[in-house]
This record gives C-alpha cells, sequence and structure tokens, in this order.
C-alpha cells in the first residue's frame, strides 16, 4: 500500500493517485466555485431557452388572434376588430421587446460569468485559452451590427449599445 498526503491508501501498482485539491488564496476551492459558476451558467442559459420559446409562442397566438379579427366578416372602419386586432399586435410588439431586454440583462450577467470561470479556471488550471465564450462573442457580433438592421436590433431589445 501506498499513502498519499491526505492520509488516503491505494494499492501499489495502480496508477491513479487522489486528485489534489485546487485550493487557491485563502484555502478557498477553486473547482467547487467553478462548479458553482458552471451551474449558474448552465441555469441561466435554460432561461434564456424559455424566455425564447414563451416569446415564438406569444408571437404566434398575437398573429393568430389578429389574424382573425382582421379577417372577421364586419371588417369596418366602426367596428372594435381592427383596433382591437392592431391592439394585441402592439402589446404583444411591448410584450417581446421587454423580453428581449430581460434576455440581454440575463446575457450581460452570462458574460461576468464567463469571465470568472476563465480566471478561476487560468489560476486553477493554468488553462492558457478562456473555457467559456459564447455570450462575450456573440455580444460583439452583436455590437457590430450597423445601419437599419442595428437600430431595429436596439429599438427591439435584440441587440445592446
Amino acid at each position: 500500500m501506498t499513502s498519499f498526503p491526505g492520509g488516503s491508501m491505494q494499492a501499489q501498482g495502480t496508477t491513479n493517485p487522489p486528485p489534489a485539491p485546487a485550493a487557491g488564496a485563502g484555502g478557498r476551492r477553486v473547482d467547487e466555485e467553478i462548479a458553482a459558476l458552471l451551474e449558474e451558467y448552465r441555469t441561466l442559459r435554460e432561461e434564456i431557452t424559455q424566455r425564447i420559446s414563451a416569446r415564438m409562442q406569444l408571437i404566434g397566438f398575437a398573429g393568430i388572434i389578429s389574424a382573425l379579427l382582421a379577417a372577421s366578416d364586419h371588417l369596418t372602419y366602426t367596428s372594435p376588430s381592427p383596433y382591437v386586432s392592431a391592439l394585441t399586435l402592439l402589446l404583444a410588439v411591448l410584450w417581446v421587446r421587454g423580453s428581449n431586454q430581460a434576455i440581454q440583462r440575463i446575457g450581460r450577467h452570462l458574460r461576468g460569468i464567463e469571465e470568472r470561470i476563465n480566471a478561476l479556471a487560468a489560476q486553477a488550471w493554468q488553462s492558457p485559452e478562456p473555457l467559456l465564450t459564447w455570450e462575450t462573442s456573440i455580444q460583439s457580433r452583436r455590437r457590430a451590427v450597423g445601419g437599419l438592421a442595428g437600430w431595429v436590433g436596439r429599438t427591439g431589445g435584440w441587440y445592446t449599445h
């Protein structure tokens, strides 16, 4: 039997010593910190997916309601159908804009988590390249959109300034 620091025993001839604890300054466990941040990252990515799904469902429902109201047999300027249809679309657009802005806020937070994880990974594992880059790279591509598409994206909450 071979004894390793920390009191664990292992049969001779085996090649897998116990993993060394990744302790940073002040004895903190960097691996555990990274794991907690990754769990938060996963949870927030799931929330973005759910918000996008809800957004698409609302767009579909608002479109169907508006189309049915607009296509009714009694479409005149004095009937409420065109106004209810327009109001339904307006409310859907405002809700979608709010949803997009919430997704952008989550994305900003995710970029901060990416930076923290990448810094901790560099410290603990001497990782030469960043481990997480999706939110950071997608945001740089969003900011590069110019012209009318960029203006519409920023106004609709798809792109941030």
